[in-house]
């Protein structure tokens, strides 16, 4: 299948070009380059969304096949062009339907965003920093029944969330490393050196940093020390709510674009608009402009455009430094192998008009607008 992106602009080796895309089966097979056009789109690697628990209605815990090629739709609409779908917290047990779901809809050609595995948040978690979720559904470390779930799922289960303080965290966490599996600190109470040991152990980023963690002390080192003095990478939600917008500033400043992957944390209440106060069900009511369950913050309305679009227009970030925020560093994480504009690379690319508006979405060569 061939697909021409005409009179765009995109990036090359940190430099700005202009021209047209030739695409055949996915891949870029010819680069005519231009003149530059003034009000011209842009073209970027697509967006890949590490953290996200649902969009426009349809939970990533769903059970149905047709409902979850039906959500890989809805999010290339926005120019997503990858996912991990993340499931919250429950038994292990109870992954089970929810991982033969998505081995039945993604396991042939389908139109959408690529859904590249599991996000699981859960169930090693510390019950003390459940924050909006049910600790109910936390369980203690089970070696043995977690190296009989991975035997069997370690292909579709990317990353799993712990909490390496938990009894026998540190050995989960090195079991999970042996089978490929990687994992990411999340809802943890735990010390600094409990941290760095945990990142030695093999550690590779940090779900929604900031979050259902304890605060910097700057009298005493924490968790949060840990990981800024480490290399590893840091997810951090865009939406202005989970993380007010003078801290994001700094920390992008402080970590670098190159450890920043940027999350929706979006749920089935993601992509539709809300009035504040407005009761979503029995537990969750729109307040901030975020959703809030059982009086904590919970997920957020934002996904990964409205966030390339306030990483540049509110927070002054470089093109460069956006794409690498919102696509590159989480693509690299997943494995999609779709993290730059070449000769001959992968692409699955979003095209951008200058009021940074979604324009055209390709994905495996096909135009998914």
């Amino acid at each position: 299948m061939k697909t021409t992106v005409s009179d765009v602009r995109f990036i090359q080796k940190d430099t700005m070009c202009f021209g047209d895309l030739h695409i055949e089966d996915g891949f870029v097979e010819r680069i005519d380059y231009k003149t530059p056009k003034p009000y011209s789109d842009i073209a970027i690697p697509g967006f890949v969304d590490v953290h996200t628990h649902g969009f426009h209605g349809i939970s990533c815990a769903e059970c149905d096949p047709q409902a979850l090629i039906q959500l890989a739709s809805e999010y290339a609409q926005r120019g997503i062009v990858g996912f991990a779908a993340t499931i919250d917290s429950r038994p292990l047990r109870e992954y089970e339907p929810i991982i033969a779901a998505y081995r039945s809809a993604f396991q042939g050609e389908y139109r959408g965003a690529r859904c590249y595995g599991l996000h699981l948040e859960g169930p090693y978690l510390n019950p003390l920093e459940a924050k909006d979720t049910d600790p109910q559904t936390y369980e203690a470390v089970n070696l043995d029944e977690l190296e009989q779930f991975l035997s069997r799922h370690h292909d579709i289960v990317r990353i799993i969330s712990i909490a390496p303080e938990l009894p026998h965290g540190m050995e989960a966490i090195a079991m999970c490393k042996n089978f490929g599996v990687q994992v990411s600190l999340a809802h943890t109470r735990c010390s600094y050196e409990q941290a760095q040991v945990a990142i030695d152990q093999g550690i590779t980023q940090v779900t929604h940093f900031c979050n259902a963690m304890e605060d910097i002390d700057h009298h005493h080192a924490q968790v949060m020390d840990a990981v800024i003095n480490s290399d590893i990478l840091c997810e951090l939600n865009m939406d202005g709510v989970h993380i007010q917008r003078p801290m994001l500033k700094w920390l992008i400043r402080l970590l670098g674009a190159d450890r920043i992957m940027a999350i929706s944390d979006g749920s089935k209440f993601s992509g539709f608009e809300y009035p504040d106060g407005y009761v979503l069900d029995e537990t969750h009511v729109v307040k901030n402009d975020a959703v809030y369950s059982n009086g904590h913050l919970s997920s957020s309305f934002r996904d990964l455009l409205d966030a390339f679009r306030y990483l540049y227009h509110d927070l002054n970030c470089s093109l460069s430094d956006c794409i690498q925020m919102t696509s590159t560093n989480a693509g690299k994480c997943l494995q999609t192998w779709n993290y730059e504009i070449g000769l001959g690379k992968k692409a699955d690319l979003v095209v951008l008009d200058h009021n940074l508006e979604c324009k055209d979405v390709i994905i495996k060569g096909r135009r998914s607008l």
